[in-house]
């Protein structure tokens, strides 16, 4: 079920006291459309900190869902309008989180496409600064036959 697609996310984090971090990783993915929600699911490299763990993104088109199984376990709700607590967990702890989105861009059709999302990131109950998400969904081309 579903295709073969090439998943890249870019991440940015910026607070007041240091220089902007991004973090870009690429891997493959597999991407379909289920009941009007699209669903991207990768696993995520150890360039992550969060290997042995599977992502799956999904959206509806106006609210956008991260959820993370495996070394972490975590749900982020990207909600117009609307913060969101959730509990990210590893191995080691739990700490709760809250996203305050300010932008959610969708565009996915079923040949691929975007998600921008921007949100302010509170850790256990302080600010940790605001935060860019850019998730991009390409096809895989099939291998040529020579």
């Amino acid at each position: 079920m579903g295709q073969d697609v090439l998943v890249t996310v870019k991440g940015t984090r910026r607070d007041a006291d240091s220089p902007p971090e991004t973090i870009e990783v690429v891997s493959p993915g597999t991407y379909y459309c289920k009941n009007n929600t699209y669903y991207i699911i990768y696993r995520e490299t150890a360039l992550t900190g969060m290997d042995d763990t599977t992502t799956t993104i999904k959206s509806d088109g106006r609210t956008v869902t991260v959820i993370r199984n495996g070394s972490v376990s975590m749900r982020q709700v990207f909600e117009p309008g609307q913060s969101h607590r959730s509990v990210y967990q590893t191995g080691f702890s739990s700490m709760e989180t809250v996203i305050c989105p300010w932008q959610i861009e969708v565009d996915l059709t079923e040949h691929g496409g975007s998600i921008k999302l921007e949100y302010e990131l509170v850790l256990a109950g302080v600010p940790a600064g605001t935060n860019s998400l850019e998730i991009t969904v390409k096809k895989l081309l099939p291998a040529s036959k020579s």
